[in-house]
């Protein structure tokens, strides 16, 4: 007597995760990461006059810097789920992916830390512009994966994001001047703006 095939389908399918399982998980790192943040906002204690100023001045510039990564990680955390809004099971490829991105996401409390302490120096802009830049290069194979599923050219509804092409160009940019690194990033938004009107009428023919 034969043994009756498998279900082809059967195997692979227990390999795929839920979407919303690993919805859950991004909620939690995302969580953890802003969390993280703050915790490196911290003033001294006994400080009285002169050194007191001083301090709340160093202060505000740990606030700014915590709410430029704060606003970036809000940024990774939505586009991250209208990356994900259709996908129902996650498999091993896009799980892995999501993985890496997950990953350089909890490492942003870290470039933070360095470009607060070093702003001024090349570590400080090259350290964070490589790794949000990088995680904006995941996050768009995390899209690209899911697109090129589907007919037509998927290149052209899933573009190169920009932000991901400014913040790793930002690294170079340190090298020479630090101060032009940092300032580099304000065009990602008119560049983001601009790229996402072809990609969306792409996306409706």
């Amino acid at each position: 007597m034969t043994e009756r095939p498998r279900d082809p389908s059967a195997r692979p399918r227990r390999r795929l995760v839920p979407a919303q399982r690993v919805f859950a998980l991004t909620d939690g790192v995302v969580a953890i990461a802003m969390t993280l943040l703050v915790l490196g906002i911290e003033l001294p204690e006994g400080l009285r006059g002169a050194e007191l100023r001083q301090a709340v001045g160093e202060l505000l510039s740990q606030v700014g810097t915590f709410l430029l990564s704060a606003v970036v990680i809000a940024l990774f955390w939505r586009a991250h789920h209208a990356v994900l809004r259709d996908v129902e099971r996650i498999d091993a490829r896009l799980f892995w992916l999501n993985v890496a991105f997950l990953a350089l996401v909890s490492l942003i409390p870290f470039p933070t830390a360095v470009l607060q302490d070093y702003g001024d120096e090349f570590v400080g802009p090259g350290l964070y512009g490589a790794v949000i830049g990088t995680a904006s290069t995941v996050l768009y194979a995390m899209e690209a994966d899911i697109a090129r599923r589907t007919a037509g050219a998927w290149w052209r509804r899933v573009p190169f994001p920009a932000e991901a092409l400014v913040f790793l160009l930002s690294v170079g940019i340190a090298a020479v001047s630090p101060t032009a690194a940092i300032w580099s990033w304000a065009a990602a938004v008119p560049l983001a703006v601009l790229e996402s009107r072809p990609a969306a009428r792409a996306r409706r023919r």
